[in-house]
């Protein structure tokens, strides 16, 4: 056996001999056969085309495929270098090095495609350029040649990515054209000079002399003068293809996943270069060696061609290029990321009561757009919302109504009429004293026909509001003033989910200063009567707040101020944290999520805080194959939720449509389970039976699934794809911008399956089930409702809850809904998203409630635990990083 591979090895060398002779003459490949630097990029080049031809078909291991019965190390990066996987695994948890192969398969096909093309297409251009020049067709060669101009005048990699992002995500035909369509240039320019020169040498006079035709001139002496160089330009093209390649990967704009290529890998493996780097290094070096590889082929074939204008001896140059690159192999190889760091200060003492003073200092990522109770609506606006403006009820620690600005509260009319009998002597930020008339002139304010809230129509049940919001009514018939400190709200039915929207900010009581309606471009200066008041806010940069004296809770707030640095990236964030430059810390990325979980120094310093968010799986109701229940079911038996907690550490898994933090029925049994032999025989049921031993069988289409591109839902996607791979469900990913793809999602007969989120306005079981399941929910454009699900059983149940006051019986009632969405599967919830809370040691006083800035009154800062003096910002001990550690843990990106 091995001398028949060895004569078929001689007898391919000597085949290339004789092609190469052929293409260059005697000579140049005489030359380049005596370039050692040459032949070693021509080595490189093969040792890369087998990796590529035979590494798919060596490696047994899927590269689509996850192996979730591997865990996440301590630091959160995906699992290591094994004896089953010998370079570890992607971030989700796909064989690394069957994704290497399988991405230099497709990675060199596309270049060398492309480089095809481009070298074919820039030779015809350059030879009919050459052939016109000087005769009668000479405005031809300058009309080619000024194209050529404008096209090189661009950056070459600017222009192509520019052209992959205009195209979108494509496959592999339409990544090939765009690459080859745009990189004949350089070989046109070289064809046609060349093929100027040729035409002016005697023999081609000759030639034409006896009668041949421009045809016969490029055929027999233009074409075969010019091979060469074609050769030497196609070498070094296909150098620039890997990277225009690599590039438009990179940039996510390449060949659609889960298909793996060099660019991708290095997009999907950015986030954990500081925990994991063997990620980024291996498709990056394996671009490096095919750059190099190629280069120095090309520079082998230009010196053979011109021994003229060869600088150096090239075969006794030393391979520094190839030593740098593996330098930086085993750098990146070898390096990790350094821990995180213990809190600052000492544990504080058990007995200590709470001290008056302090500044607390938080950060968030985004910036604060409106504070105006009435009009913000964002996530960090109503975080402030919630420390400025006091409402008439609020949410205590456990997640239960309790009165706040109100003293008590009273139900009358079987659930019509809420009486609210206020607090005495509660004064706003302006010194005002809060009376029943500011409530009702507050919700007059926000409701008002020229105030642009986005949340009036979450009051429609007030008597009144329509007349009142379409301004044919001065005041809103349903909020009487009786008396002073009390008033009362009728409603025009029974409504439970009422008192859980007066805890909204759109319902806080404002300062008599701050207006009957609200100009969304000069709004007023907010103002309300919450323990905190704005005493600077800059909408690039920070909001500051201080201290209500005069606010309604004797004692509190215990801090003097709090400071919100905004527009911080979670990165940024962490290390200012460790720096002791803020107090708290809550946006962090997945990587550093895991990394201070694992921990054990922030044990007791950290906690889960679960938000009240939904994500699932809508399936199209409308659409085949899921207007067959059995299909619908199918899928709801086949996806696992479980290993998405592998995938992220802060996602938590759902088997139903209400998250944990949200008040619902009991929990005690999971509602959906995991099923893969019921998910086979549902698909039976419905006429697609499959064998997953044999693959036959199944659903004959392909079903679409939309998601955002570089987003958790589209890893998520991918997850999918291979749980649905195993019941026969072929599903393609869909990957569209977000804009559009809210359009397309609530189209009507647009989107058979996808992605969905909602994160529920106010923590009620009504704000998830209705706005997305109900059949009210339903529009042909815009509908809230992905799943064009309508259920008259699922209606009468929703609308029953929703008048519903009695609470156990409500509860009864939203369990009987999560039963009708798991039987008839128009969603499959999947997991809802949580944030671990840090906090350093003198932090005290939100250990237990549900959000840090609810509840921030409450915080006070203890002087027995702050750090030593001396050390930094709160007297924190320096501490000292390698520059290499340091950064690889900063190069780790939110995504």
């Amino acid at each position: 056996m091995t001398a028949r591979w060895a004569r078929l090895a001689r007898g391919a060398a000597r085949a290339a001999g004789r092609a190469g002779r052929a293409v260059l003459g005697e000579d140049a490949a005489r030359r380049f056969l005596e370039d050692r630097s040459a032949l070693l990029g021509l080595g490189i080049v093969a040792l890369l085309l087998v990796f590529a031809a035979a590494g798919p078909v060596v490696i047994a291991h899927d590269p689509n495929a996850s192996d979730f019965t591997l865990a996440r190390d301590a630091s959160g990066a995906p699992p290591g270098p094994s004896a089953a996987h010998w370079l570890g695994t992607d971030p989700l948890f796909r064989d690394l090095l069957a994704r290497l192969a399988h991405g230099a398969r497709l990675s060199l096909a596309i270049a060398l495609s492309s480089t095809a093309l481009a070298t074919g297409l820039g030779a015809l251009v350059g030879v009919t350029a050459g052939m016109a020049a000087g005769t009668r067709a000479g405005a031809l060669d300058s009309a080619l040649m000024r194209l050529v101009d404008v096209i090189l005048a661009l950056p070459y990699l600017l222009f192509v990515t520019a052209i992959g992002v205009a195209v979108g995500r494509a496959d592999v035909g339409t990544i090939l054209l765009v690459l080859g369509l745009t990189g004949w240039t350089g070989a046109a320019r070289v064809v046609r000079a060349k093929t100027v020169e040729l035409a002016q040498r005697d023999f081609v006079a000759s030639a034409r002399a006896l009668g041949a035709g421009p045809l016969h001139v490029v055929r027999r002496h233009v074409l075969p003068n010019v091979g060469g160089t074609l050769l030497a330009l196609a070498t070094i093209s296909a150098a620039q293809m890997i990277l225009a390649e690599a590039a438009l990967g990179y940039l996510g704009v390449g060949v659609q996943p889960p298909t793996a290529t060099w660019g991708r890998m290095l997009h999907e493996a950015e986030p954990y270069l500081g925990v994991r780097p063997l990620l980024v290094a291996a498709p990056g070096f394996a671009i490096m060696l095919a750059v190099l590889g190629f280069h120095r082929a090309s520079e082998g074939l230009r010196d053979a061609l011109d021994p003229a204008g060869a600088e150096l001896p090239r075969g006794r140059r030393l391979p520094v290029d190839l030593l740098v690159a593996g330098a930086a192999l085993l750098l990146l190889s070898g390096g990790s990321a350094r821990g995180v760091r213990p809190p600052l200060g000492g544990e504080p003492a058990s007995t200590s009561a709470p001290v008056r003073g302090g500044t607390l200092r938080l950060a968030t990522t985004v910036n604060v757009r409106a504070l105006d109770p009435a009009i913000s609506y964002d996530e960090l606006s109503s975080a402030v919302a919630d420390l400025v403006f006091a409402r008439l009820v609020t949410w205590d620690k456990d997640g239960r109504l309790t009165p706040d600005l109100a003293r008590a509260v009273a139900v009358e009319r079987g659930g019509r009429t809420f009486v609210f009998t206020l607090r005495e002597g509660v004064r706003f930020h302006d010194g005002a004293e809060l009376r029943a008339a500011d409530v009702k002139r507050s919700i007059e304010r926000t409701l008002h026909p020229k105030t642009p809230s986005p949340g009036a129509s979450q009051y429609d049940m007030i008597e009144g509001f329509a007349e009142y919001h379409a301004g044919e009514a001065p005041h809103l018939a349903g909020v009487r003033v009786l008396g002073d400190h009390a008033v009362a709200i009728d409603l025009s039915a029974p409504d439970a989910t009422f008192l859980p929207r007066m805890t909204l900010a759109f319902m806080a009581p404002v300062c008599p200063s701050s207006g009957a309606a609200v100009d969304a471009a000069s709004p007023p200066p907010p103002c309300g009567a919450g323990p905190f008041r704005v005493a600077r806010w800059d909408q690039d940069g920070g909001i500051g707040l201080t201290r209500h004296e005069g606010y309604f809770r004797p004692g509190l707030p215990y801090l003097d101020a709090i400071e919100w640095q905004t527009g911080v990236r979670a990165t940024t964030q962490r290390y200012k944290f460790e720096e002791g430059e803020l107090d708290t810390l809550r946006e962090l990325t997945a990587i550093d999520t895991a990394a201070y979980r694992a921990a054990p120094a922030w044990e007791g310093h950290r906690r889960w805080v679960t938000r009240n968010r939904t994500n699932a799986v809508f399936l199209n109701t409308e659409l085949a194959p899921f207007d067959k229940l059995a299909v619908r079911r199918a899928v709801a038996f086949a996806l696992d939720p479980s290993v998405l907690e592998k995938v992220r550490p802060d996602l938590l898994a759902l088997d139903r449509v209400l998250p944990p933090s949200m008040p619902g029925p009991p929990r005690d049994a999971p509602m959906r389970r995991h099923d893969l032999p019921r998910a086979l025989a549902q698909m039976a049921a419905a006429g697609y039976p499959y064998d997953p031993a044999t693959g036959r069988g199944g659903y004959p289409g392909v079903i679409e699934y939309i998601a955002v591109p570089d987003t958790l839902e589209q890893s998520i996607g991918e997850i999918v794809q291979q749980q649905l791979a195993r019941i026969g469900l072929r599903v393609r990913l869909r990957l569209v911008s977000w804009a559009t793809y809210l359009a397309e999602a609530s189209r009507r007969r647009a989107i058979p399956m996808g992605w969905v989120g909602w994160q529920a306005d106010f923590p009620d079981p009504a704000s998830v089930f209705e706005p997305t399941l109900s059949t009210r929910a339903i529009s042909d454009e815009g509908s809230q409702n992905y799943a064009f699900f309508s259920d008259e059983e699922l209606d009468r149940t929703l609308d029953a809850a929703h008048a519903e006051q009695d609470r156990a019986r409500r509860l009864a009632l939203y369990d009987r809904a999560e039963r009708i969405v798991r039987d008839l599967a128009p969603w499959v919830p999947t997991y809802t998203a949580r944030q671990l809370e840090l906090w350093h040691p003198y932090v005290r006083g939100h250990e237990g409630t549900a959000t840090l800035t609810s509840h921030a009154h409450e915080i006070w800062l203890d002087p027995s635990a702050q750090p030593a003096a001396g050390g930094g910002p709160r007297g924190a001990a320096s501490r000292s990083a390698t520059p290499l550690r340091a950064l690889l843990a900063r190069s780790a990106l939110p995504r």
